[in-house]
């Protein structure tokens, strides 16, 4: 029997000086190993994001996101709207692990799904990640507020890339 999990939403943005277009090749195929992954990341050790390739596109398609331990997370995407809205659940490989001991897959912390809104004004895109995340509950009192902390660090870390990355393809 596995244990009951709490379920939480956690949601961050940035504005991208490239239009939607630009934004969403970076958000569908990322790159990310030429950034240095943060510091506090290496401590915890948290796996460096290397890259994530479509495979397929559209609701029901697939996306692969690797990472610098050998790891992946297979995507299954859910919706679909090109240049405003994708999301996806995630599937991380078994013994995907982050901090040394929580098991992405079936652990007592895991990622569920993740998500990219785009909104371009006036040649400037609003992108926003959202990632539904879940705790196990008898444990969240200790482990909510760290693990929530954490998570918005890498959503910066990720948002950031992208960003770089758009605005350097549209200079």
């Amino acid at each position: 029997m596995q244990a009951a999990h709490t379920v939480r939403v956690i949601e961050s943005d940035v504005s991208i000086a490239a239009p939607a277009a630009v934004v969403w090749e970076h958000i569908t195929n990322v790159q990310l190993d030429q950034f240095a992954d943060p510091m506090l990341f290496r401590l915890l050790d948290i796996p460096k994001p290397l890259r994530a390739e479509l495979l397929t596109q559209g609701a029901g398609g697939s996306r692969t996101a690797y990472f610098a331990n050998g790891k992946k997370f297979e995507q299954q995407l859910l919706r679909w709207e090109p240049n405003t809205y994708y999301s996806f659940r995630f599937n991380p490989e078994p013994g995907f692990r982050v901090g040394y001991l929580f098991e992405l897959s079936a652990g007592i912390f895991r990622m569920l799904t993740g998500a990219y809104e785009l909104r371009e004004a006036a040649g400037v895109t609003r992108l926003t990640l959202r990632t539904e995340y879940s705790v196990q509950r008898n444990l969240r009192w200790v482990l909510l507020g760290p693990i929530t902390a954490v998570l918005y660090l890498f959503q910066r870390y990720l948002l950031n890339s992208i960003q770089r990355n758009a605005e350097h393809a549209t200079a």
